[in-house]
C-alpha cells in the first residue's frame, strides 16, 4: 500500500511538471529543451503506470506474484532468476524427447534394466506367494514323518527295495516326498551296493519332475518349475489356453518322470553291472 501511495505522488508530480512545462512550451528558446523532457517524463509515467497496475494485480491475487516473477523477461541481457532458469530448462526439456535424442543407446539401456525389473516383479510374486506355502508345506510334511515314524518310513522303504519295478519308482517317489532333496539319497542305505548307482540316478532325475504337484521336494529348484508355471498362467489370463491347464500339465510331468526314472534306473543297473564285471570289481 505504501508502495502504491508512493508512484500515485510520483504520477501527480509527473503531471504537474508537465503542465509548467506546456505553459513554458510559450516561450520558442525552451521549446526543444523541454520537448525533450517531455519525452523522458513520459516514457517515467508509463513506467510507473506499468508497476502500478503489476502491484494493483499481486494486491488482487497473492499468488499472481510468483507467476509474474517467473514470466517477466530478463532485462539487458543481465543475471535471471532462479524461477526464470527453471521455467527455461523445463521449456528445453519440452522440445524434443530425450530417448530420440540419444536413439539407439536409450533404446538398449531401457530394455535392458526391463529385464531385470521383470525379474524382480517375477521374484516378489514368489516372495508374496509360492515361498509362504513351501515353507507350510515342508512343515507339515515333516511333521506328517515324524508322527508316522521314521522306523516305519524306513521299513516300507526297505520293502520297496526288493524288486526292480518298485525300488527305481516307489522307493525314489518316496524317498522325495518324504525326506525332500537332497535328504532323499538316503534312502539308498536300504540297498545292496550295486544297486545304489541306479537309485541315485533314479532319485535325482526325479528332483524335477516332482515339483508341479509338491513343489516342498525340492524347495531349492522351484525356479525350474516356477518359470514355466508363470508362462502357463499368463497364457490362461489371455484366454490362449484352457482355465487350470497347468495342473494337468504338472500331472503329465510327474508320470513321465516316473517312467523316464524307471527307464534310468534299469539302465543304470546294467551299466554298474557291467562295469564291475570289466573292473574285475565285486559289489
Amino acid at each position: 500500500m505504501l508502495t502504491m501511495m508512493m508512484l500515485a505522488q510520483g504520477a501527480a508530480d509527473l503531471a504537474a511538471h508537465g503542465a509548467i512545462h506546456a505553459h513554458a512550451l510559450a516561450d520558442p528558446a525552451l521549446a526543444a529543451p523541454l520537448a525533450d523532457m517531455a519525452a523522458h517524463h513520459g516514457a517515467a509515467a508509463a513506467d510507473a503506470a506499468h508497476g502500478g497496475a503489476t502491484l494493483l494485480a499481486q494486491a488482487a491475487d497473492p499468488g499472481a506474484a510468483g507467476t509474474a516473477a517467473a514470466t517477466a523477461p530478463a532485462s539487458g541481457g543481465g543475471a535471471i532468476s532462479s524461477e526464470e532458469y527453471a521455467r527455461r530448462v523445463q521449456q528445453l526439456s519440452a522440445t524434443g524427447n530425450q530417448e530420440e535424442q540419444l536413439g539407439w543407446l536409450a533404446t538398449i539401456g531401457r530394455h535392458f534394466i526391463g529385464v531385470f525389473q521383470k525379474g524382480g516383479e517375477v521374484f516378489l510374486g514368489f516372495v508374496t506367494g509360492i515361498i509362504p506355502t513351501l515353507v507350510v508345506l515342508m512343515t507339515a510334511f515333516y511333521a506328517l514323518t515324524g508322527m508316522i515314524g521314521e522306523e516305519r518310513v524306513h521299513g516300507l522303504a526297505q520293502k520297496a527295495g526288493r524288486i526292480a519295478l518298485t525300488r527305481y519308482t516307489v522307493l525314489p517317489v518316496l524317498a522325495m516326498f518324504f525326506l525332500t532333496n537332497p535328504m532323499a539319497y538316503t534312502f539308498g542305505t536300504f540297498l545292496e551296493e550295486k544297486h545304489k548307482p541306479a537309485f541315485y540316478d533314479s532319485a535325482v532325475s526325479f528332483c524335477h519332475p516332482i515339483l508341479g504337484l509338491f513343489p516342498h521336494a525340492n524347495a531349492g529348484e522351484y525356479f525350474v518349475w516356477g518359470g514355466v508355471l508363470v508362462a502357463l498362467l499368463e497364457l490362461e489370463n489371455r484366454g490362449v489356453i484352457p482355465a487350470g491347464y497347468h495342473i494337468n500339465l504338472a500331472i503329465y510331468y510327474f508320470i513321465v518322470g516316473v517312467v523316464v526314472i524307471l527307464l534310468r534306473g534299469i539302465v543304470t543297473e546294467r551299466v554298474t553291472r557291467f562295469l564291475a564285471q570289466r573292473e574285475g570289481v565285486t559289489l
